[in-house]
């Protein structure tokens, strides 16, 4: 966060506002990220990728591309570009741990794979169970078409048995929200959106207003394109695809698009939710709009200068800004030399004009010169790079700007474009920013970030030292793994308040079945603590018996704070003053450091035998209900020494008051400890209650017999694990009061629960954190097992080099179905052997459905629009559309007359 901001209140600005204002209401939280962009596994390398200026697109080999089927001859025209920002490994996935085959694995698409790790890693980064988020949760997302059914579909050797159901449900976008809803158990709306380019932005729009509208507490945000297969591109001369595969925005060097792959996901909640329940803010989304341009624009695949333009005013008012506020753009931006002005004068048009605060005081960039056109994914990753960049206070530069594009007058607009990566400064706070995405087809998307605000300071009474830190996984490799990635992040980031550490993998972890857990008091105690081995752990529950050795005392001097921040701690010992005489009560509050006098507690070792067992009493009993309050529940309760009244109370046998008066007869004599135990009042036990010299159940008998008492008391040096316990074989004992790391009796509580925990039990974790901190803060997520489940097509003979159709002359074209698979296998690469191959099944996205546009437009000289190819996506359901076209209009339409209004989105 940056240094400008009001310390007085730690939610507002110097501007004057202030988090609990009425427009508070309209504001949403991004508490989590997650994404897979070239060259990024996780925000934090997308930001130093992007940051550095990293230019994640890459040059496909040929090899990889042979692997998916591409022709070899293809590989060596110059109009084939085999550039491409490839997310890798994608195959890789990890189904156990969802719950899926390996060959239903192979099956799913890997776009629905990789959607599905980052919804769940989204959460957990937001620092919440993934499959127990609190309230109801959306999901909002979409998917771009891939080939990868095809492949699988042509693949009989593997998958003869298939049908098209199995292939849809595995594949088709229609599917990749509900699949993920149904995994993670959202209950939530669970909608595809498809607006091609824009699908992501409109996604974070659409979950926004069901936020707002109360139709879910949290939501997910998102979108994914995967080229699978994967494969280079034909450039054409004029076309909207790059010459040399290198996106150039704004530039007056720009030459076209260049795809990418990429996933992104968000985790949105209510500002108001997010602040109360301390979540970690990256920034704010104050407002956002969506429209179309409709009939306003040169061609159904052109931008509109007038839609962008007012989508960008509707957020703004949505968001209740200015222009004068925003410091940022982060542009549709795709590099071509006639959709980049367009959006400038859309731009300039919604800011005002050149008046607006002079040239250049407003950013503008592009994430799509670093990792390619993600299509349905584009507007959740130019999201994703400016909530970073405000979270950062940086402005990372637009790669490969060369100067203007000769057709933008920035000296007439108020916008410049990032050149290299600089503070972000502004004169005005807090850092706002707008996010603008186009789809082919008209859709516009505009998002008006805010910089998050400052986090709440930190309690009055500062958090206990001591700290439990849990981790669980399903394999003991995945514990090892998540034990490495915690304490490498520690490191990393010694900053990290380690309460705030232990709360958010207390309440935002998934529980499984391998555990472990680290009592710590700093970061270099919880590193060693993780670097250790790993003790073996129950994977199934084991029954819990607390063992009470009577040796509470030795933690008197160190009870005070714990009395002061454990309320169920506080009421036990308070129940337990209440039950003595007055005069009893005010010695052990003395001695305790309860008394309220601010002094600290001592060691009874002085206090008259009848006041130190009293103590012994007190604070074994407070430990006890402490950790039944916080979920641990015994199986049976056992006792020895000064242990042994304690445990008869704990398991209900035996009112604290009479608990009481037997440990205090005890130290005066046989005749008092009679008759204290012959005016106690026994009831049946809620819990057993075990001797442990026999490890039997204690009878009402002996629970009535003095000498039953005394040899109990008399054995106060025994331990539980001396004696026979016959019927505990499989039990965990919980030895109440002991400490085997040596520390105070917060660190004995601690090691306790998390010993419990660790073998199998329920603890409510809730019930820890009782204070008014409830940060959580950005973690490692789960370390995934993945293994490869990826299938490729069959190795085949090289196909015939594509037609070279630049010398055709339109008018004497047959649109026949060979011309037109001619034209598939030339912008997609299509096999020879498919007779009728759809269009999207076998690797088409928007962004090439322009290119085959383009070269269909120029081939046969008519008016084609980009919804006749996702209306009839097979090479003869688009030979009849153009026979169609051609009949209707009687003559060839002008040569050229579409050509600078196809495919700028």
């Amino acid at each position: 966060m940056t240094a400008e901001h009001s310390n007085e209140n730690p939610h507002s600005y110097d501007d004057g506002l202030a988090y609990g204002d009425e427009d508070e209401d309209t504001h949403l939280a991004v508490v989590g990220m997650a994404c897979r962009f070239p060259g990024a596994t996780t925000p934090e390398e997308f930001w130093d990728n992007v940051v550095s200026g990293t230019d994640g697109v890459r040059t496909l080999t040929a090899d990889e591309l042979r692997e998916w089927g591409d022709d070899p001859e293809r590989l060596t025209d110059p109009r084939y570009v085999r550039r491409h920002g490839v997310v890798e490994n994608i195959g890789d996935f990890d189904p156990a741990f969802f719950g899926v085959s390996g060959r239903d694995a192979e099956l799913l698409n890997p776009q629905h794979r990789i959607f599905l790790e980052c919804a769940w890693e989204a959460l957990e980064r937001a620092g919440y169970d993934p499959r127990a988020v609190p309230g109801t949760t959306g999901l909002y997302a979409g998917a771009g078409r891939n080939g990868y059914a095809t492949v699988i579909r042509n693949r009989t050797d593997r998958f003869s048995g298939v049908d098209d159901l199995t292939l849809s449900l595995a594949n088709d976008p229609e599917h990749l929200c509900t699949r993920v809803s149904y995994t993670l158990g959202l209950t939530g709306p669970s909608v595809a959106v498809m607006t091609a380019c824009s699908t992501s932005l409109v996604a974070v729009h659409e979950a926004s207003r069901a936020l707002l509208a109360g139709e879910c507490d949290t939501a997910l945000a998102g979108g994914v394109t995967l080229r699978a297969p994967l494969s280079g591109y034909w450039h054409r001369e004029g076309g909207t695809m790059s010459a040399d595969g290198y996106c150039r925005t704004f530039s007056q060097d720009a030459r076209g698009i260049v795809a990418g792959d990429g996933a992104g996901v968000v985790v949105l909640r209510r500002l108001r939710d997010a602040l109360d329940d301390g979540d970690h803010i990256h920034a704010v989304i104050r407002g956002s709009a969506v429209n179309n341009d409709g009939h306003d624009r040169a061609g159904y695949t052109a931008p509109g200068v007038r839609g962008q333009s007012e989508v960008i005013r509707r957020a703004h008012l949505a968001a209740g800004v200015s222009p004068d506020d925003i410091s940022y753009i982060e542009a549709h931006g795709t590099g071509t030399p006639v959709g980049d002005p367009i959006e400038v004068t859309a731009l300039t048009e919604a800011f005002g004009g050149a008046a607006h605060g002079g040239e250049g005081t407003v950013a503008l960039g592009s994430v799509k010169t670093n990792i390619g056109h993600t299509d349905t994914a584009a507007g959740i990753a130019g999201l994703i790079k400016t909530v970073l960049a405000l979270e950062d206070g940086t402005l990372p530069a637009t790669l490969h700007f060369t100067g203007p594009n000769p057709r933008i007058d920035f000296a007439a607009t108020p916008f410049q474009v990032v050149t290299q990566a600089r503070k972000w400064e502004t004169g005005r706070l807090p850092r706002r920013a707008g996010v603008s995405s186009f789809g082919i087809g008209g859709t516009n998307a505009h998002v008006v970030l805010e910089e998050a605000p400052l986090p709440a300071p930190a309690a009055a009474t500062p958090a206990p030292a001591e700290q439990l830190l849990v981790l669980s996984a399903r394999t003991p490799t995945a514990l090892d793994a998540m034990a490495e990635r915690l304490s490498q992040h520690l490191s990393r980031h010694p900053e990290l308040p380690l309460d705030a550490v232990a709360r958010t993998l207390q309440l935002g972890r998934h529980t499984f079945a391998h555990r472990r857990h680290v009592v710590c008091a700093d970061h270099a105690q919880a590193r060693a603590a993780l670097a250790a081995p790993a003790a073996a752990a129950h994977t199934g529950e084991r029954p819990v018996t607390f063992s009470l050795p009577g040796r509470g005392a030795r933690h008197a001097a160190a009870v005070g704070s714990l009395y002061a921040t454990v309320p169920a701690f506080r009421t036990a010992v308070d129940a337990c003053l209440q039950a003595l005489p007055a005069a009893t009560a005010r010695d052990i509050s003395g001695l305790l450091g309860t008394d309220d006098t601010g002094r600290p507690g001592t060691a009874p070792d002085a206090a008259p035998a009848p006041v130190a067992a009293a103590v012994h009493l007190t604070v074994e009993y407070a430990l006890a209900r402490t950790l039944m309050d916080w979920g641990v529940t015994p199986a049976n309760v056992t006792g020895h020494g000064h242990g042994a009244p304690t445990a008869a109370s704990i398991a209900g046998a035996l009112p604290i008051a009479d608990a009481l008066a037997i440990a205090l007869a005890a130290p005066r004599g046989a005749d008092a400890l009679r008759d204290a135990v012959g005016a106690a009042t026994w009831r049946t036990p809620d819990v057993p209650w075990t001797n442990p010299a026999t490890g039997a159940p204690v009878t009402a008998g002996e629970a009535a017999d003095p000498a039953f008492w005394t040899a109990l008391l008399e054995t106060g040096t025994q331990r539980p694990d001396d004696g026979p316990l016959p019927d505990t074989a499989g039990r965990l004992h919980l030895e109440i009061g002991t400490d085997p790391q040596g520390g105070g009796p917060l660190t004995a509580l601690l090691d306790a629960v998390g010993r419990a925990w660790q073998n199998g039990a329920t603890v409510d974790w809730s019930r820890l954190h009782t204070g008014t901190d409830r940060r959580r803060v950005p973690l490692p997520t789960y370390p995934f097992e993945r293994q490869h489940h990826l299938v490729r097509p069959e190795p085949r003979p090289a196909a015939t080099a594509a037609p070279d159709t630049s010398d055709a002359a339109p008018a004497a074209q047959d649109a026949g179905d060979t011309t037109l698979l001619g034209l598939f296998q030339q912008v997609l690469g299509t096999a020879d052997d498919v007779t009728d191959p759809d269009f999207f099944e076998h690797g088409g996205d928007s962004l090439a459905a322009v290119e085959l546009v383009a070269l269909i437009e120029e081939r046969f000289a008519v008016a084609m629009s980009l919804e006749d190819v996702f209306e009839h996506p097979t090479a003869s359901g688009l030979a009849r559309v153009v026979d169609g076209l051609r009949a209707a209009a009687g003559t060839a339409p002008e040569a050229g007359h579409h050509h600078d209004a196809r495919g700028e989105s």
